[in-house]
């Protein structure tokens, strides 16, 4: 059985392994801010454009395990293990809450592979996944160690809650939600037979003191709430979250994985081929009306309500139970699932390596560029391939983060300002914490800045901030990714230095 899994596992990290950088939206930026740690000591040109700042904060996951990786291996191999762990700690986290709350881990958990290209994980919400795999992993202990001596519960747990929270929030939010229906749970089934335990309550509660206290004071010392967006989505967003543990950008395999998938719960509610563990039916109801509650935006922070969902699934695979006159059924939906799986991951790799090539061809491009220098990335929306999946362009829009890496430049959108690295006083008033390539027309209208509503560095949000307001005077060469238009965006200004298969790179000549 665990050879099997095995099997499974390299089977599904096999597109990770198989090319340079991983084709993930967020990833290059993610890498590039890694670059930055790891060499911003010993390189003038990241220190020209960034500056270094450590202070912990609830986002650290990659911050803290990657640089210690490039010790190891090289800067894109280090990105590579980072995010193929990433994948195992949510299976070895789902594995584990089984075999602690069923006995045994059984067919049942080979769905999770199905669950791992999810939408999370399309976007490149790295530190959130790998910390919800930690997450699964404390649960699992928590459960296992529920009748040990509550002074050892409280000193390990206290300690597992503080890590959590600096790996990600979101994970410890994970950690919490089914630590507390978990003891609820427990309390109710037990209730006739021992008193009401107000020492486990004391643990089970007092383990995420430390971390709540931490949490305010870093509200309090780095976030203003007065432009912060809160938006629940509108019913196009929900549905992305509803079919956001399969969703990853290819329709051709993501749907019928997802009819296939709510085929078999459908299949397994109506049958009563199956039944959830008790310890589990209280956790896993409570995160899944969180999950359902959760807004697209808080606090400013996007795409909250699809994070979640695929958790979802993986305690529910962790806690079902197949009834005796059902196995024959159960083990058919694993073949087919196993199947899938292959063709799921095959169909993915393909179209990565096909990404891969064409981020080398930058990366290799992006040498005409002097080091040092400030990139603005310029591309439209409309402006994609034909025949490519919808979301397709996007994967680009972090292209120019590459060029961090390859020439120290600085890349206006690297996620700054709430990560250990900030923009230098040089580069800060053309810097944002988040923000996507500007299109054609903006850059067309934004050249002259005396003709600008807004002033340079402007902040449309808590996160996004006007950068290129009057970019001629701030920037010295512009990245045009074109797979259609090929039309220089401002020819009066931008000389053309190289010309690639499906992007430019221009030379700003200053007015």
């Amino acid at each position: 059985m665990y050879v099997a899994f095995a099997v499974l596992a390299l089977i599904a990290i096999y597109p990770v392994l198989s090319v340079e950088v991983p084709p993930i939206v967020d990833y290059p930026n993610h890498l590039a801010r890694m670059h930055i740690l790891t060499l911003w000591e010993s390189d003038p040109d990241l220190q020209k454009n960034y500056v270094v700042e450590w202070s912990l904060g609830p986002n650290m996951a990659i911050d803290f395990v990657v640089p210690l990786l490039t010790k190891v291996f090289s800067l894109y191999d280090a990105g590579r293990v980072f995010v193929a762990t990433t994948l195992l700690l949510i299976v070895g986290g789902t594995l584990t809450l089984r075999k602690v709350v069923v006995g045994k881990v059984g067919l049942w958990p080979m769905l999770v592979f199905l669950l791992l290209y999810n939408h999370a994980f399309f976007w490149g919400f790295l530190g959130f996944l790998f910390t919800a795999g930690l997450a699964l992993f404390a649960f699992s202990a928590w459960i296992a160690l529920r009748d040990h001596p509550n002074s050892i519960r409280f000193a390990v747990f206290a300690v597992v809650s503080v890590l959590l929270f600096y790996s990600h929030l979101f994970g410890l939010l994970i950690y919490g939600i089914l630590v507390a229906g978990f003891e609820i749970g427990w309390t109710w089934r037990n209730r006739r037979m021992r008193p009401f335990p107000f020492a486990a309550y004391a643990v089970s509660g007092g383990q995420f003191l430390v971390p709540f206290l931490l949490f305010l004071a870093w509200v309090g010392r780095n976030e203003s709430t007065s432009d912060a967006i809160n938006r629940f989505g509108s019913l196009a967003a929900k549905v992305v979250a509803l079919i956001s543990p399969v969703h990853f950008g290819l329709p051709s395999i993501d749907i019928p994985t997802a009819i296939f998938l709510g085929g078999v719960l459908i299949l397994c509610m109506t049958r009563r081929w199956v039944w959830i563990t008790d310890s589990l039916r209280l956790p896993l109801l409570f995160l899944t009306v969180v999950a359902a509650l959760m807004p697209n935006f808080l606090s400013g922070v996007w795409g909250t309500d699809f994070r979640l969902p695929a958790i979802v699934g993986c305690v529910l695979l962790a806690g079902v139970r197949t009834k005796p006159t059902a196995l024959r059924q159960a083990r058919l939906i694993i073949a087919i699932a196993v199947v899938l799986l292959v063709v799921r991951t095959a169909m993915i790799a393909e179209q990565w390596h096909d990404l891969d090539a064409k981020f080398t061809e930058f990366r290799t491009a992006s040498h005409v560029m002097q080091r040092g220098s400030r990139l603005l990335v310029v591309a439209d929306r409309d402006d994609a391939p034909e025949g490519t999946p919808p979301l397709y362009e996007m994967k680009f829009w972090h292209l120019g983060a590459l060029a961090v890496i390859e020439r120290g430049s600085f890349y206006p959108t690297l996620f700054t300002g709430h990560t250990t690295v900030n923009a230098s006083p040089a580069t800060a008033l053309i810097d944002s914490p988040v923000g996507t390539p500007v299109s054609r027309k903006v850059l067309s209208a934004t050249a002259d800045a005396s003709k600008s509503p807004y002033p340079l560095n402007h902040r449309l949000s808590r996160y996004v901030w006007l950068y290129w307001i009057g970019w001629p005077a701030h920037f010295d060469y512009v990245l045009s990714i074109r797979h259609a238009n090929k039309a220089n965006p401002y020819p009066d200004l931008l000389e053309r230095v190289h010309e690639g298969s499906y992007f430019d790179i221009y030379r700003v000549m200053r007015p």
